[in-house]
């Protein structure tokens, strides 16, 4: 058990619960037994109880994602080191695809409705950030949508597929795949 002495030590551990049993399968019980904390200490951290616990685990992921995956694509480097680096980033992000993806976790069950408006705005905003670069490179608006959704859907069937069967390298191989798809897509 991982021994909690800060409030960025709980986030982190709540993060892991939650993406391990999602919101509707995390119970009290689970969170004291897998943070060591009791009930009393939780409500302590977080008087709004589970929901606020998901609020603060929601705001963690976005905080990670944007300077893993997104703050990539805003640099000035070339378009070929922008992907890799934000590859790079999602196999962080996501431990070598072992790591449940938390947005399609909060996605579902009864989170959908505290989290529906700013999961939708997330996955935009990254497509968005792709279209951006990919129209830099001279690609029209229309290919440069479709090419970016293709991106997108390959990294998070992957991390599914990877869940799923418990092949990580897949999630490897699939990373490599996209880099190789999207650079000769555009650069040729």
């Amino acid at each position: 058990m991982v021994k909690i002495v800060s409030y960025k030590d709980l986030v982190d551990k709540l993060t892991d619960i939650f993406c391990e049993y999602g919101y509707d399968g995390t119970s009290l019980t689970i969170l004291s037994q897998n943070t060591g904390l009791g009930r009393a200490s939780l409500y302590y951290h977080f008087p709004g109880g589970k929901e606020e616990m998901a609020n603060a685990v929601y705001e963690k992921i976005t905080r990670d994602f944007t300077k893993l995956v997104l703050s990539p694509l805003a640099t000035d480097h070339n378009f070929p080191t922008k992907i890799k680096n934000m590859l790079e980033g999602i196999n962080l992000f996501y431990n070598n695809g072992q790591r449940s993806c938390l947005l399609d976790v909060f996605a579902i069950g009864s989170t959908k409705n505290i989290f529906n408006t700013q999961i939708k705005n997330a996955a935009l905003y990254w497509k968005d950030s792709l279209v951006k670069i990919i129209k830099d490179e001279g690609i029209d608006n229309n290919r440069a949508i479709l090419l970016s959704e293709e991106i997108i859907i390959s990294i998070e069937g992957a991390l599914v597929f990877a869940r799923a069967t418990g092949d990580f390298e897949s999630f490897n191989r699939a990373l490599e795949n996209v880099l190789l798809t999207i650079t000769k897509n555009i650069l040729d």
